[in-house]
C-alpha cells in the first residue's frame, strides 16, 4: 500500500513542475470557487453546501443530495458538468503523460546502468 502511495507521490511531485498542472489547479480552484458564489446566492445554499456541491459535481461523483431547483441554477449546471468533465479529462492526460515519462526514464536508466555493468565485464582482462 505505501508503494502506491510514495508513486502517487512522486507523479503529483512531478506534475507540481508542469506549468500546464498549475494552471490547472488554478483554473479548478476559480472553478469551485465560481461555483461556490453562483449556487450561494442563486439556490440560497449554505457555503459548505455549496463547496460540496461543487466538489461532488467537478469529481463526477454526484451523490445526488442536492440538486438546483431554479431554472438558473440548472442551465448554470449543465455547463459546470461539461467543464468539470473537461477539466477531469485534462487532468488525467497530464498525469498519465507524466507517468509515462517517468516509466520511460526509468526504463533507460536501467538500460544505461545495464551498458555500464556489461562494459565492465568486457574491460576485465581473463584469466587463464
Amino acid at each position: 500500500m505505501w508503494i502506491a502511495f510514495i508513486g502517487l507521490y512522486k507523479i503529483l511531485r512531478r506534475l507540481w513542475h508542469e506549468p500546464a498542472f498549475r494552471a490547472l489547479i488554478i483554473v479548478e480552484g476559480l472553478m469551485i470557487g465560481g461555483g461556490m458564489v453562483f449556487y450561494h446566492f442563486v439556490e440560497g445554499w449554505s457555503w459548505l453546501d455549496s463547496a460540496y456541491f461543487c466538489v461532488v459535481t467537478v469529481a463526477t461523483v454526484g451523490y445526488g443530495d442536492f440538486s438546483p431547483a431554479t431554472p438558473y441554477g440548472r442551465l448554470f449546471t449543465i455547463f459546470y458538468i461539461i467543464l468539470g468533465v473537461i477539466m477531469l479529462g485534462i487532468f488525467i492526460q497530464l498525469a498519465g503523460k507524466t507517468a509515462y515519462e517517468s516509466l520511460q526514464e526509468r526504463a533507460q536508466r536501467q538500460q544505461a546502468d545495464k551498458s555500464v555493468k556489461d562494459l565492465g565485464k568486457d574491460s576485465k582482462p581473463d584469466n587463464p
